[in-house]
């Protein structure tokens, strides 16, 4: 791009014209002034313009191309800085591109200038996070299950995640746990809407304040100095805030003071910022003299130290995608969880599931490692404690147990000793829906035979994961075996066989194993969302494609 071709392009295109011819720059940008019509009774809306060396490819996720109008701040997708933030589409031919971009930006112009327009989805204030002595510091918090009063504040609970990194410099992680209210004589625990696994991590303690409105600057960027925020507070909270340096000081260098607020939709959504002991942007005001002299709270001047603060509520968390929410909540039992029963369990935990129960009878072995969703890391372990830990290290909001491994002693010897296996059905009830992967062949019969009112699913793979085998209640033995019959497959042959006296294993690749599991799932969670009907299946392969075929 020169700075001829852009006058010839703007010359024409109807309703841009050049204000100031483009000149390049020290740093080989093309800089120049542009107006676009807004209609016949009113002026021209000029557009400082920056175009970069690199244009049209966006470089480290910013945009080649810039217009800037300072004095258009208050109007959506309007940055700091007054440039206009939009993602145009991509086009290989430059020239093409630029004319896209212009056009993009008359819509912007008609849209929210001209007709004042507003976005009907909100968007949180904008924070820019800066290094603070030296690190960055993120906070997350997920909403609570009860709603906060007008004016709250008391102590908020906070859990220490490991220290992350970005931009050569570390990032200390925290998750907030609970909000215990001080406004008024009894204390009130207002709890985060995060498994117990995360409530139960030590905690540290910090100071939180509902404002009385927003703190921004036209309505979408976050103050930046203490005396354009102060006003939000209430004495009482100033004062709290006091007290809590009072009685913190010889116990933390610093701490977070979550600011909260009202957002559109109802919610509280948290900003924290960070007060370090040592310079603290408080101060005691005295007002009156003698007797009638008081003392209170308020803030300095100064630039407030903001942290990243992130609400990782479920709808944010699993806003992307997720199982359809009916089924997120049914309590959910997976038992095995060796190849196939740790991708099952990993997948559900990513796709929003909120309760689960494993089970198992072996431990976790490195040679299980590479067909499985384990870690070699955490050494030779149960294999259901391991991925409780695995599980909740990836989502927040996953209620993980496990149960004993005598169970298979305790359902085996029932079951020797009774010919009615009925009572049985007790043990597996407590679940809505059971994922049966042990490939042991004694339990699915036994558990088919109970009529428990749980939804069994049984998943089994063939020798080199030829075949992905899916069975759901009632009748689950007798649809494993038909599948298993109609794939004449020869599962004694070509076996793995470990090291010492262990029984010999099929063969096949995580990637081999994976892919099929996925698949399956997928439409098993459409079927227990009742989005598909239930029907038994098996998957097989050729040399391009999967196929599904069900009975």
């Amino acid at each position: 791009m020169t700075a001829d071709k852009i006058k010839e392009l703007i010359g024409g295109l109807y309703g841009v014209s050049l204000v100031d011819d483009f000149t390049i720059n020290e740093a080989g940008s093309l800089k120049g002034r542009i107006a676009v019509a807004t209609g016949q009774d009113s002026a021209d809306l000029e557009w400082d313009v920056e175009i970069s060396p690199t244009y049209p490819f966006k470089v480290m996720g910013r945009e080649p191309i810039y217009f800037q109008n300072k004095n258009l701040l208050n109007y959506p997708h309007i940055m700091q800085g007054g440039n206009l933030c939009m993602h145009s589409a991509e086009y290989e031919n430059t020239e093409r591109q630029f004319v896209n971009d212009l056009e993009q930006l008359k819509e912007w112009v008609e849209k929210y200038y001209v007709k004042m327009e507003k976005d009907a989805h909100y968007e949180h204030l904008v924070v820019n996070h800066h290094l603070i002595c030296g690190q960055y510091y993120t906070f997350c918090f997920a909403e609570t299950k009860e709603d906060f009063a007008e004016g709250d504040y008391g102590v908020v609970h906070y859990a220490v995640l490991p220290t992350g990194w970005k931009n050569d410099s570390p990032v200390s992680n925290y998750m907030a746990q609970k909000f215990v209210s001080c406004a008024q004589v009894k204390k009130r625990e207002l709890f985060c809407k995060i498994s117990n696994s995360y409530q139960k991590l030590k905690s540290f303690d910090g100071v939180y304040c509902l404002l009385n409105d927003i703190p921004s600057v036209h309505n979408k960027f976050i103050v930046e100095d203490y005396d354009s925020i102060k006003g939000l507070f209430s004495q009482s909270q100033k004062n709290y805030i006091h007290s809590f340096v009072a009685l913190h000081k010889n116990k933390y260098n610093s701490f977070p003071l979550f600011c909260g607020y009202r957002i559109p939709g109802g919610g509280v959504y948290w900003q924290a910022m960070m007060l370090f002991m040592d310079d603290l942007p408080i101060e005691p005001v005295r007002v009156g003299t003698g007797k009638n002299r008081l003392w209170f709270t308020d803030f300095k001047q100064g630039l407030i130290q903001w942290a990243e603060t992130v609400d990782i509520s479920y709808k944010y968390f699993f806003g992307r995608g997720a199982m359809p929410e009916e089924l997120a909540n049914k309590k959910i039992l997976i038992m095995g969880v060796g190849a196939i029963g740790s991708i099952v369990a990993e997948t559900l935990t990513r796709c929003g599931a909120k309760i689960l129960t494993l089970y198992d009878i072996d431990n976790k072995e490195p040679g299980n490692v590479c067909r499985s969703a384990y870690s070699f890391y955490s050494g030779i372990t149960e294999k259901t404690l391991d991925m409780e830990n695995l599980l909740t290290q990836i989502s927040p909001h996953v209620e993980c147990t496990s149960l004993k491994s005598i169970v298979d002693l305790v359902v085996k010897t029932y079951s020797a000793g009774h010919e009615n296996k009925s009572a049985l059905a007790k043990l597996f009830d407590e679940f809505d829906v059971i994922f049966d992967c042990t490939t042991d062949n004694q339990l699915m019969r036994i558990m088919d035979s109970t009529g428990t009112k749980a939804q069994l699913v049984n998943l089994s793979i063939t020798n080199h994961a030829q075949d992905l085998i899916c069975a759901f209640s009632p009748n689950v033995a007798e649809a494993v075996l038909l599948i298993y019959g109609l794939l004449k497959r020869n599962m004694e042959t070509d076996m793995y066989n470990p090291t010492g006296c262990w029984n010999p294993t099929f063969k096949a690749s995580y990637n081999d194993i994976e892919c099929k599991v996925q698949v399956a799932l997928k439409h098993i969670i459409r079927m227990l969302s009742k989005l598909e009907p239930l029907s038994n299946f098996y998957i097989t392969e050729d040399d391009l494609n999967l196929k599904i075929n069900r009975l």
